[in-house]
């Protein structure tokens, strides 16, 4: 038999190692390319808002700081009532969990020794909480993503300008079809992930209130910040407020645990469905493979973002295939 022989020409090899370095080049860069995404992100959520604002003939500048400053008054009055009261909740709930475990006898096993198995979870609530404390005391960060949103809303109404100079008129309808559904797809994501984590916040606080939890307000925080990780993020909520169940009896516990399957199974069956698939259009089997598949890639922050990576892809390519 006659070995079969494969050329590969010069060209393909240029290719393939341009490739190989334009990887490296975004690799590298992976952190600007991220914070560039987030403020993309901020522009299409907030760029609806200020198109409202200027039909009532509100000059764009001033509709922007309008919305700046509105979002900035909202968390500075929300984060100065909150952060305190969270800090000081957290912070006890940090020192007496392991002594008020001492006591609790569980199927005859100790809770302490359950509890030393999981001894990373006894500091979740104190590093979600030092973890928003520094976000939100990083100012330079802060001030960076304000800014560079800030132009970019500007630039938002120059893109029909800037299609229709490089790409002529049939590029300029194709970005500006892009550029609409974007912003419908991702502000929608953005206003319905708001929207689910207040009320999964605010039920788990009723629900801790009712019961007699001890550090109600943290244990709910953190669930209304935990549900942006679908699936996951209720199950991690729900050990949590377990655990500080112990520390009043079994039975608070177990009622705990009922409380946050009550709150969990409400979210997929009722809330999600009604908020997530009408507002967003995204299969949740799709959704959570999104999600996985950031985290495996970039952790936390690729959990995060994998949903609206997902939707502005998905956008993207139905845009150009309808566009053929």
């Amino acid at each position: 038999m006659k070995p079969t022989r494969v050329e590969i020409s010069y060209k393909t090899i240029i290719f393939t190692v341009l490739f190989l370095i334009a990887l490296s080049l975004l690799w590298l860069i992976r952190d600007i390319i991220l914070l560039f995404f987030v403020c993309f992100l901020l522009m299409l959520s907030l760029n609806p808002t200020i198109n409202r604002l200027e039909k009532f003939k509100i000059p764009r500048t001033v509709s922007i700081f309008i919305i700046y400053a509105i979002v900035i008054a909202f968390f500075s009055f929300a984060l100065a009532g909150i952060i305190p009261i969270l800090v000081n909740q957290t912070s006890d709930l940090v020192r007496d969990l392991p002594s008020s475990l001492q006591n609790v006898q569980i199927l005859g096993l100790s809770a302490v020794d359950l509890s030393s198995q999981f001894k990373i979870l006894e500091t979740i609530p104190a590093d979600i909480a030092k973890t928003i404390v520094s976000i939100f005391s990083n100012i330079f960060s802060g001030f960076i993503i304000l800014v560079i949103t800030f132009y970019l809303l500007h630039e938002r109404r120059n893109v029909d300008k800037y299609s229709l100079k490089f790409l002529g008129a049939k590029g300029q309808l194709t970005v500006r079809s892009v550029f609409e559904q974007l912003e419908a797809r991702l502000g929608h994501w953005v206003n319905a992930e708001l929207l689910l984590m207040t009320i999964i916040g605010i039920l788990s606080y009723i629900g801790y209130l009712f019961l007699g939890l001890p550090y109600a307000l943290p244990l709910a925080l953190i669930a209304g910040l935990l549900e942006i990780v679908p699936n996951i993020g209720p199950i991690i909520t729900t050990f949590i407020a377990a655990l500080v169940g112990l520390t009043v009896s079994p039975f608070i516990a177990l009622m705990t645990i009922l409380w946050g399957i009550v709150v969990h199974q409400s979210e997929n069956n009722f809330i999600t469905p009604k908020i997530m698939k009408e507002t967003v259009g995204l299969n949740p089997i799709i959704t959570i493979l999104s999600i996985a598949t950031g985290a495996k890639l970039a952790g936390i922050g690729g959990a995060l973002l994998a949903v609206p990576i997902y939707l502005a892809v998905e956008t993207v390519v139905k845009v150009l295939s309808t566009r053929k």
